[in-house]
């Protein structure tokens, strides 16, 4: 049997295969046509009417009460809409939820002999992980909108204040885009 002959064959059968599988990718290519990843659904038409909203408690818990608060600072910051705190008064009210998970982990390492004059050094990390779920709701209960943010935390704040940051700006940037959406068109001149 000749050595190089099933090298040669391997190499036909590689290059046929690679042949094959460029033609197909390039197939692909043209049949679909490429969508952008930032491409986000069309947004509510009616988060364009919100004008007044009642922020409701996101529990009972310390941690509820301290990102509701921050929740209404940053829209008040907005100057968007007028904020109340009596819920029967408002067109919708924004209800949400606060997850909070922690990992720890530790770390021990040891020179020298067990338990004789060697030197120990111990390392600690927690690691905090945070979920803000925010849904807006109108009188009759429909949920007009609704997200869900997470997040490890940022250089500069922690991993709820970050989730809770993240959660009213994606609200108020798809206000923005209903706004946006219903807009009579511009009137050429």
């Amino acid at each position: 049997m000749n050595p190089k002959k099933p090298r040669n064959t391997c190499m036909a059968r590689c290059a046929l295969l690679a042949a094959i599988l460029l033609a197909v990718t390039s197939t692909w290519s043209q049949e679909k046509p490429k969508e952008s990843a930032t491409a986000e659904p069309a947004a509510n038409p009616r988060l364009a009417q919100v004008k007044r909203v009642c922020v409701q408690n996101f529990g009972d818990d310390a941690l509820g009460m301290q990102v509701r608060e921050m929740v209404i600072a940053r829209l008040f910051e907005s100057k968007r809409f007028s904020l109340t705190e009596n819920c029967s008064k408002a067109d919708f009210v924004l209800k949400g939820t606060v997850i909070e998970k922690g990992e720890f982990s530790q770390r021990g390492e040891q020179e020298g002999a067990s338990g004789i004059g060697g030197e120990r050094l111990y390392s600690t990390d927690q690691k905090k992980q945070a979920t803000v779920t925010l849904r807006l709701v109108d009188k009759d209960g429909e949920i007009l909108w609704a997200s869900s943010q997470e997040s490890t935390g940022g250089k500069t704040k922690g991993a709820i204040a970050d989730a809770a940051d993240r959660a009213v700006r994606k609200f108020l940037r798809d206000i923005e885009r209903a706004e946006k959406q219903n807009a009579p068109p511009a009137k050429s001149p």
